[in-house]
Protein backbone atom coordinates (compact mmCIF):
# COMPACT_ATOMS: atom_id res chain seq x y z
CA UNK A 1 0.00 0.00 0.00
CA UNK A 2 1.18 3.37 -0.95
CA UNK A 3 -0.17 6.33 1.16
CA UNK A 4 0.65 10.11 0.46
CA UNK A 5 -0.19 12.10 3.47
CA UNK A 6 -1.04 15.81 4.29
CA UNK A 7 -1.07 16.95 7.88
CA UNK A 8 1.97 14.18 8.76
CA UNK A 9 3.52 17.00 11.36
CA UNK A 10 0.49 17.38 13.28
CA UNK A 11 -0.51 14.75 16.42
CA UNK A 12 -2.86 13.16 14.41
CA UNK A 13 -0.62 13.10 11.63
CA UNK A 14 1.97 11.44 12.82
CA UNK A 15 0.12 8.38 13.88
CA UNK A 16 -0.89 7.98 10.32
CA UNK A 17 2.96 7.80 9.50
CA UNK A 18 3.63 5.60 12.67
CA UNK A 19 0.99 3.30 12.25
CA UNK A 20 1.42 2.95 8.26
CA UNK A 21 4.80 1.83 8.95
CA UNK A 22 3.89 -0.44 11.26
CA UNK A 23 1.58 -1.74 8.56
CA UNK A 24 4.74 -1.74 5.96
CA UNK A 25 3.60 1.04 4.14
CA UNK A 26 4.98 3.28 2.00
CA UNK A 27 4.58 6.49 2.87
CA UNK A 28 4.92 9.90 1.21
CA UNK A 29 4.82 13.01 3.30
CA UNK A 30 3.54 16.82 1.54
CA UNK A 31 4.54 19.17 4.22
CA UNK A 32 5.17 22.92 4.63
CA UNK A 33 8.20 21.76 7.31
CA UNK A 34 9.89 18.81 6.68
CA UNK A 35 12.11 19.46 10.26
CA UNK A 36 8.66 18.79 11.97
CA UNK A 37 8.53 15.45 10.71
CA UNK A 38 9.40 12.27 12.40
CA UNK A 39 10.84 9.12 11.32
CA UNK A 40 12.21 10.52 8.44
CA UNK A 41 14.72 8.13 7.21
CA UNK A 42 11.52 5.66 6.84
CA UNK A 43 9.06 7.92 4.58
CA UNK A 44 9.77 9.66 1.36
CA UNK A 45 9.40 13.42 1.91
CA UNK A 46 7.93 16.29 -0.43
CA UNK A 47 7.92 20.02 0.85
CA UNK A 48 5.83 22.20 -0.90
CA UNK A 49 2.60 24.87 -0.65
CA UNK A 50 -1.32 23.37 -0.72
CA UNK A 51 -1.43 25.65 -3.41
CA UNK A 52 1.14 23.98 -6.08
CA UNK A 53 -1.27 21.81 -7.90
CA UNK A 54 1.72 19.76 -9.54
CA UNK A 55 3.64 19.17 -6.91
CA UNK A 56 1.22 17.83 -4.90
CA UNK A 57 0.02 15.80 -8.29
CA UNK A 58 3.36 14.61 -8.35
CA UNK A 59 3.44 13.27 -4.83
CA UNK A 60 0.40 12.03 -5.14
CA UNK A 61 1.56 9.59 -8.49
CA UNK A 62 1.21 6.18 -8.07
CA UNK A 63 -0.87 6.13 -4.61
CA UNK A 64 -3.28 4.07 -3.26
CA UNK A 65 -5.09 6.73 -1.07
CA UNK A 66 -4.61 10.30 -0.10
CA UNK A 67 -5.10 10.55 3.60
CA UNK A 68 -5.40 14.61 5.01
CA UNK A 69 -4.98 15.35 8.43
CA UNK A 70 -4.65 19.10 8.43
CA UNK A 71 -5.40 21.10 10.88
CA UNK A 72 -4.70 25.27 11.71
CA UNK A 73 -2.74 26.05 14.70
CA UNK A 74 -4.59 26.93 17.98
CA UNK A 75 -3.63 30.75 17.32
CA UNK A 76 -5.68 30.96 14.11
CA UNK A 77 -8.12 28.00 14.23
CA UNK A 78 -10.53 29.74 11.90
CA UNK A 79 -8.67 30.46 9.65
CA UNK A 80 -9.36 29.02 6.14
CA UNK A 81 -7.67 26.15 5.19
CA UNK A 82 -10.04 23.63 4.03
CA UNK A 83 -11.64 26.12 2.03
CA UNK A 84 -8.83 26.49 -0.14
CA UNK A 85 -6.80 23.00 1.11
CA UNK A 86 -9.57 20.35 -0.09
CA UNK A 87 -10.39 22.32 -4.07
CA UNK A 88 -6.58 21.97 -4.55
CA UNK A 89 -6.46 18.16 -2.80
CA UNK A 90 -9.17 17.43 -5.48
CA UNK A 91 -7.50 18.88 -8.71
CA UNK A 92 -4.03 17.01 -7.60
CA UNK A 93 -5.54 14.12 -6.96
CA UNK A 94 -7.53 14.45 -10.73
CA UNK A 95 -4.33 14.93 -12.39
CA UNK A 96 -2.52 11.70 -10.62
CA UNK A 97 -5.82 9.71 -10.89
CA UNK A 98 -5.96 8.40 -7.64
CA UNK A 99 -9.30 8.22 -6.27
CA UNK A 100 -9.38 7.90 -2.58
CA UNK A 101 -9.53 10.13 -0.42
CA UNK A 102 -9.98 10.09 3.24
CA UNK A 103 -10.06 13.56 5.71
CA UNK A 104 -9.88 14.60 8.46
CA UNK A 105 -12.79 16.68 10.06
CA UNK A 106 -14.55 17.28 13.53
CA UNK A 107 -17.64 15.92 14.75
CA UNK A 108 -20.20 18.59 14.65
CA UNK A 109 -18.97 20.09 11.10
CA UNK A 110 -21.99 19.93 8.43
CA UNK A 111 -24.73 17.86 8.91
CA UNK A 112 -22.85 15.91 11.38
CA UNK A 113 -24.22 18.56 14.17
CA UNK A 114 -27.11 16.42 14.18
CA UNK A 115 -25.16 13.56 15.67
CA UNK A 116 -23.87 15.59 18.94
CA UNK A 117 -25.77 16.37 21.91
CA UNK A 118 -25.74 18.63 24.94
CA UNK A 119 -22.93 19.83 26.32
CA UNK A 120 -20.75 19.39 22.97
CA UNK A 121 -23.50 21.21 21.10
CA UNK A 122 -22.70 24.12 22.70
CA UNK A 123 -18.93 24.79 21.63
CA UNK A 124 -19.90 23.58 17.97
CA UNK A 125 -21.68 26.59 17.76
CA UNK A 126 -19.70 28.78 20.14
CA UNK A 127 -16.27 28.70 19.85
CA UNK A 128 -15.52 26.00 17.50
CA UNK A 129 -17.76 27.74 14.55
CA UNK A 130 -15.77 29.33 12.68
CA UNK A 131 -13.23 26.13 12.46
CA UNK A 132 -16.45 23.95 11.56
CA UNK A 133 -17.20 26.44 8.84
CA UNK A 134 -13.93 26.29 7.08
CA UNK A 135 -14.04 22.59 7.72
CA UNK A 136 -17.79 22.53 5.62
CA UNK A 137 -16.33 25.39 2.95
CA UNK A 138 -13.95 22.73 2.08
CA UNK A 139 -16.18 18.72 2.23
CA UNK A 140 -18.73 20.92 0.23
CA UNK A 141 -16.58 20.17 -2.93
CA UNK A 142 -16.46 16.54 -2.18
CA UNK A 143 -19.85 15.59 -2.87
CA UNK A 144 -19.35 16.75 -6.91
CA UNK A 145 -15.90 15.65 -7.43
CA UNK A 146 -15.19 11.75 -8.70
CA UNK A 147 -13.55 10.80 -5.68
CA UNK A 148 -14.31 8.29 -3.28
CA UNK A 149 -14.06 10.32 -0.22
CA UNK A 150 -15.04 9.54 3.36
CA UNK A 151 -14.65 11.81 6.07
CA UNK A 152 -14.16 11.50 9.45
CA UNK A 153 -15.51 13.27 12.26
CA UNK A 154 -14.16 12.15 15.77
CA UNK A 155 -15.19 14.41 19.08
CA UNK A 156 -12.23 16.47 21.16
CA UNK A 157 -8.58 14.76 20.53
CA UNK A 158 -6.46 13.21 22.91
CA UNK A 159 -3.05 11.72 23.23
CA UNK A 160 -4.14 8.11 24.40
CA UNK A 161 -4.06 4.15 23.34
CA UNK A 162 -5.25 3.01 20.67
CA UNK A 163 -8.98 1.29 21.55
CA UNK A 164 -9.69 -2.43 20.77
CA UNK A 165 -12.83 -1.16 19.04
CA UNK A 166 -13.64 2.90 18.89
CA UNK A 167 -17.29 3.68 18.03
CA UNK A 168 -17.46 4.64 14.18
CA UNK A 169 -21.24 4.95 12.62
CA UNK A 170 -22.36 6.59 9.23
CA UNK A 171 -23.69 10.12 10.67
CA UNK A 172 -26.19 9.58 8.85
CA UNK A 173 -27.89 6.65 10.62
CA UNK A 174 -28.45 9.66 12.96
CA UNK A 175 -26.77 8.32 15.56
CA UNK A 176 -26.42 10.33 18.54
CA UNK A 177 -22.94 10.64 19.75
CA UNK A 178 -22.04 10.74 23.65
CA UNK A 179 -22.31 14.41 25.09
CA UNK A 180 -18.57 14.54 25.98
CA UNK A 181 -17.12 12.31 22.81
CA UNK A 182 -13.60 11.97 23.95
CA UNK A 183 -11.24 10.28 21.07
CA UNK A 184 -7.97 9.26 21.33
CA UNK A 185 -6.00 10.33 17.98
CA UNK A 186 -4.80 6.85 17.65
CA UNK A 187 -8.18 5.47 17.41
CA UNK A 188 -8.49 8.22 14.18
CA UNK A 189 -5.33 7.08 12.39
CA UNK A 190 -6.38 3.32 13.12
CA UNK A 191 -10.29 3.83 11.46
CA UNK A 192 -8.31 6.07 8.45
CA UNK A 193 -6.07 3.35 7.97
CA UNK A 194 -8.63 0.43 8.25
CA UNK A 195 -11.33 1.52 5.94
CA UNK A 196 -8.64 2.74 3.19
CA UNK A 197 -10.40 -0.47 1.20
CA UNK A 198 -13.64 -0.57 2.14
CA UNK A 199 -16.51 0.32 -0.26
CA UNK A 200 -19.11 1.10 2.48
CA UNK A 201 -17.51 4.15 3.85
CA UNK A 202 -17.17 5.79 0.31
CA UNK A 203 -19.32 8.76 0.02
CA UNK A 204 -19.73 8.66 3.49
CA UNK A 205 -19.48 11.12 6.81
CA UNK A 206 -18.19 9.08 9.51
CA UNK A 207 -18.65 10.07 13.02
CA UNK A 208 -16.52 7.76 16.01
CA UNK A 209 -14.94 8.38 19.59
CA UNK A 210 -12.98 5.87 21.74
CA UNK A 211 -15.48 3.91 23.81
CA UNK A 212 -15.20 4.92 27.17
CA UNK A 213 -16.91 3.81 30.11
CA UNK A 214 -18.17 7.23 31.24
CA UNK A 215 -19.58 8.40 27.95
CA UNK A 216 -22.66 5.30 27.93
Amino acid sequence: MKLCIFGATGRTGEELVLQSLEKKYSVIAYVRHPDKLTHRDQITVVTGELNDIDKMASAMKDCDAVLVALGNPVSNSSGKLFALAIPNIIEAMDKARVKRLISLSALGVGATYENTRYPYRMGAKGFLKGNFADHEAGEKQLPSSDLDWTTIHPGPLFNGERSENPLVRDAASGYKMPGAPRTNRADVAKVMLQIIDDPQTYMKQLIMCSKQDDCF
